[in-house]
């Protein structure tokens, strides 16, 4: 067979493996999520938290599905019927139309007399303190609640209801339209929606992209008004959209860098031929076990899962330069370098397994599998073409000088080690390593669109802290007394309630207001309204108001309506200014109840995680240990753990002197340790020899080319992985070859 038909020839793996994953493409459905929320799996440890984690769950992902427009300006009126007509018409979305004054007011009237507020009920108790009270409410004139409602309950009962309920609201109702307004400041128009459809993350992108193209054209048309939006559709995709993009271009630039460093060292096309196979080899074979082995990935997986770019070319470029000594076959240290660089490099991905979340067990799988494939590729499939390389002079020159320098470092090693372990005490001094395992790191959303964000968040529910409550019961009506209990305490401390008992008081409550109301009526506590009237009072509804009732009820969608899991209904609210330590202590005293702090959970749980992956790594560094002692033997294998435990001091002491350390920056320094295990070993079986020194050199180039493009990205988590690679790579690089004993020194 001919030299050219054999370097056709090894296109036949790379072509097998690009066809078994389009097949499973074609076959299997797999899902591609942007949710960042979603990367980490909160896993209760308790009964009673599972039922309450797959509640929250169920609540929460309706509420996702909310999205917030906001207007202000000139036009800001008609921008918002523009927009509102525009988002009825379309097929995936739900306008939450405000009921008007006049319909709430109407619905409320039958159960006049059992619904009062609880001012209404103190000042009921007493006829002076009634008198005064109904005087007051009565000179609120302008009050569109009592315009709208005392012609159909002259005893104030329903607007004493209707106002404390919209006072408590943080958002007025002007001609069914919800406005947010403060003193000397234009007033703010929001508009509700909701995706009603369940799409792929391509359709939740192009229908995002469709609503903020339609945003753009009003602020076009009313140049005078701003107009904003937020909600978890316009964050997932400004992510996608942003993963997708640093994929894209971080992935081009590293392949043109990898092709820059090998036609730099090595003469010809044919080892970039080589190399490009390989990393198709190591890609495509990730990609086929993560199609065959998930049903769902995430973006960040396949962002994260351009670093096997610079770790399996590593395989090619030792190979390469293998062949520059040998053109037949492979020498045997190279054979043995490959395998041990395999198994360890695994092993150290391996880590992944152990994180509890599905991004870092893709990027696990899809490393692993990759490497595997691209081993395979160059120690069965290119050894094959029978191709010999020849390295350029320039670089065997540039070895020789290198190896040189090291061989006269190595001299003075132990002063070395001395001087890198004295430079990171002292940087521990300057700055003790700080933790920061914030959930934030996995927000890669915009600047603008986190500032909608929050002032949405203003407009809905007022300013101060904010948490959602979950609360239980064995029926709807216990349910309500639950929350009533809540809201008396949040009232109590002069806080803010929102939740479906505002405005369904339980059966309990209203049948109490009822059996006062009607002792007021006995004793003739409305006789001077009846005056004013100039006619009796009617009646009380003799009725109380039902969730069914309420169900069908103009209000119905405002609020989130409860669900049903096992013997227990779940709601959720909604509870501002107050402080964190008085709440999560008040509800600690009930089973029926817990707190709910999402990004507080998640970054409980991803600090626990940082905490428990150190045992990872230990393990990770005690079977790296145990692999150098076995192939190395007991001194030289010990010195390796040693330099590798040095370099690693020193990586972590001065990543904490620029930034508090974050899990990613040490699930970093897990990928540092078992690269650098590769360096060691190929130093360890040829380091005398320029060829192994030209590899490395392109190995370190171009995992520099893959992870420094990292420490750009838009998400502080990849950001912090890549620099904490980056680092490491530099400190390995030079530590690296003063782990070679002296006898094989080239100079001795």
């Amino acid at each position: 067979m001919s030299s050219w038909a054999r370097s056709v020839g090894i296109v036949l793996w790379p072509t097998f493996l690009l066809l078994c994953t389009v097949a499973v493409w074609t076959l299997k459905e797999v899902r591609i999520s942007a949710d960042m929320m979603a990367l980490l799996e909160r896993q209760p440890t308790q009964a009673v938290d599972a039922q309450f984690y797959s509640a929250q769950q169920q609540l929460s992902s309706t509420a996702q599905n909310q999205l917030v427009f906001s207007f202000s300006g000139k036009t800001a009126v008609n921008a918002y019927h523009e927009l509102a007509q525009q988002l009825q018409q379309h097929p995936s979305l739900k306008v939450k139309l405000q009921p008007t004054l006049k319909r709430i007011t109407e619905f409320y009237q039958p159960y006049r007399g059992a619904l009062m507020s609880e001012g209404y009920q103190q000042a009921l108790r007493s006829p002076t303190a009634f008198s005064h009270y109904a005087q007051r409410q009565l000179s609120q004139t302008a009050s569109p609640w009592l315009s709208s409602s005392i012609s159909d309950d002259p005893s104030l009962a329903t607007f004493s209801f209707l106002d404390t309920f919209a006072t408590g609201q943080q958002l007025g109702l002007v001609d069914g339209k919800l406005q947010w307004r403060q003193e000397d400041k234009p007033p703010v128009w929001l508009l509700v929606s909701e995706v009603t459809t369940t799409a792929t993350i391509w359709q939740n992108n192009a229908l995002a992209a469709e609503l903020v193209s339609a945003v753009r054209t009003l602020r076009q048309a009313h140049p005078e008004t701003e107009i904003e939006y937020s909600g978890v559709l316009f964050h997932n995709s400004e992510n996608a959209e942003q993963a997708q993009w640093e994929m894209n271009r971080f992935g081009l630039a590293s392949l043109v860098l990898l092709a820059v460093f090998v036609l730099l060292a090595i003469r010809g096309v044919w080892p970039l031929w080589v190399s490009l196979l390989t990393v198709s080899s190591a890609v495509l074979a990730g990609a086929l076990a993560l199609l065959l082995l998930r049903q769902q990935l995430h973006v960040l997986s396949l962002v994260f899962a351009t670093t096997l770019i610079g770790v399996a070319i590593d395989y090619a470029l030792h190979a390469l330069s293998d062949r520059a000594k040998k053109s037949n076959s492979y020498s045997v240290a190279l054979k043995r370098g490959l395998l041990l660089a395999l198994g360890s490099t695994a092993l150290g991905y391996a880590c992944f397994f152990t994180a509890p979340m599905s991004l870092l067990q893709d990027v696990a799988i899809f490393i692993v599998a990759g490497l595997c494939g691209a081993w395979f590729f160059v120690r069965f499939v290119v050894i094959r073409a029978q191709r010999p390389t020849q390295l350029r002079p320039l670089a065997l020159s540039t070895a020789d000088c290198a190896l040189t320098l090291f061989a006269r470092l190595r001299r003075r090693k132990g002063a070395i080690a001395l001087t890198l372990a004295g430079v990171s005490g002292l940087l521990l001094s300057v700055q003790w390593p700080h933790v920061n395992d914030s959930i934030a790191s996995f927000n890669a959303s915009s600047a603008q669109l986190m500032q909608a964000q929050k002032r949405h968040h203003l407009y809905l529910n007022g300013d101060g802290p904010t948490f959602q409550v979950l609360v239980r019961g064995e029926s709807i009506d216990q349910l309500l007394i639950n929350e009533e209990r809540v809201r008396s305490f949040v009232q109590l401390h002069q806080g803010r309630f929102q939740g479906l008992s505002v405005a369904l008081p339980s059966q309990q409550s209203q049948q109490q207001a009822l059996t006062l109301y009607r002792q007021a009526q006995q004793q003739g506590r409305f006789s001077f309204l009846a005056q004013l009237r100039g006619a009796a009072l009617p009646a009380d509804a003799n009725t109380l108001l039902s969730y069914e009732q309420f169900a069908q009820g103009p209000l119905a969608d405002v609020f989130l309506a409860p669900i049903k899991q096992g013997p227990y209904f779940y709601s959720l609210s909604t509870v501002s200014a107050l402080e964190h330590a008085s709440l999560s202590g008040y509800l600690a005293e009930f089973e029926d109840m817990q707190l709910v702090d999402v990004p507080g959970q998640l970054s409980a749980m991803l600090a626990h995680f940082h905490h428990s992956i150190h045992w990872a790594l230990a393990l990770a560094v005690l079977a790296i240990a145990i692999v150098f002692i076995a192939f190395f033997g007991l001194r030289r294998g010990a010195a390796m753990v040693a330099w590798l435990a040095l370099s690693a001091l020193l990586v972590v002491t001065l990543i904490a002197v620029v930034m508090p350390l974050s899990v990613f920056h040490t699930l970093g320094l897990i990928l540092v340790l078992a690269l650098a295990v590769d360096y060691f070993i190929f130093y360890q079986q040829s380091g005398r020899q320029p060829t192994t020194f030209v590899a490395i050199s392109l190995s370190a180039l171009s995992s520099l080319a893959v992870f420094a493009m990292l420490v750009f990205s838009n998400t502080p988590a990849i950001s912090q992985f890549g620099a904490a690679v980056l680092i490491g790579l530099i400190v390995v690089y030079w530590v690296a070859p003063l782990s070679i004993e002296n006898k094989n020194d080239k100079s001795d």
